[in-house]
């Protein structure tokens, strides 16, 4: 998972030093269950951090194997973390996104997320509310 996470943010590093390149092997097994991950056949080709959080359930790290891009696999990946989080009575998610990432940032608002506040350095926090209110 590690591997796969480091493939995909490492291009950025070049403006920045991304925090998902901080997830080491080590790192991502200490936490194993929080992530949830894509196979297409037997190839791991997309993986995401999932966590409970008071604020609302965070993702981060989103990662998808540049191969298997633009296939549904990320959408599939938020849809299943928005899954669980509902299945923990969470009615909030919140990610952070750096405010140089157009692609990020489009891909997250049309998938319902909205901006909220700065989330500094670089960054807004966009919230989307789930689940059926009562």
């Amino acid at each position: 998972m590690a591997d796969l996470v480091h493939e995909v943010y490492r291009p950025f590093a070049v403006g920045f030093r991304p925090t998902a390149l901080t997830w080491s092997g080590e790192a991502v097994r200490a936490c194993a269950s929080s992530w949830l991950l894509a196979h297409r056949e037997d190839e791991l080709v997309g993986v995401v951090h999932q966590t409970p959080d008071p604020a609302g359930h965070t993702l981060d790290a989103l990662a998808v194997s540049v191969p298997w891009r633009r296939h549904g696999i990320g959408t599939q990946l938020v849809a299943a973390v928005e899954d669980r989080a509902l299945a923990l009575g969470r009615r909030r998610m919140v990610i952070a996104l750096r405010d140089s990432l157009g692609a990020n940032i489009e891909f997250f608002t049309s998938l319902g997320y909205r901006p909220t506040q700065p989330f500094p350095p670089a960054h807004h926090l966009y919230v989307k509310e789930i689940g059926a209110r009562e």
